[in-house]
């Protein structure tokens, strides 16, 4: 079993892995504004952990969304990610990550 580590700059792009791995995305996020990650994985992506890291510096910085999922299914599996504010209808950003496991 592996951890793999995904960023903003893989979305888009395809990784392989095999089922029983880990991924663990991390994205900058300052939920002060109201502007928080929503994690929308789909069947064969367990959610393991998803949580906010604020910043060392000072209260109220902002941080960053760690996020991990196990894979349990082989197949070709979609992380969709949508930065938004709950009160709004459309997301303000929405990243997709493929997964490809065996």
């Amino acid at each position: 079993m592996a951890l793999v580590h995904l960023a903003e700059a893989d979305a888009a792009k395809t990784t392989r892995l095999r089922r029983g791995d880990t991924v663990e995305l991390r994205l900058a996020e300052s939920p002060t504004t109201g502007y928080r990650w929503q994690v929308r994985p789909s069947v064969g992506l367990a959610t393991i952990t998803d949580e906010h890291i604020p910043a060392a510096t000072r209260p109220g910085a902002g941080g960053e969304r760690r996020v991990a999922l196990d894979v349990t299914e082989a197949g070709t599996h979609e992380l969709r990610v949508e930065l938004a504010r709950p009160w709004e209808r459309e997301p303000d950003r929405a990243l997709t990550f493929l997964i490809e496991a065996e």
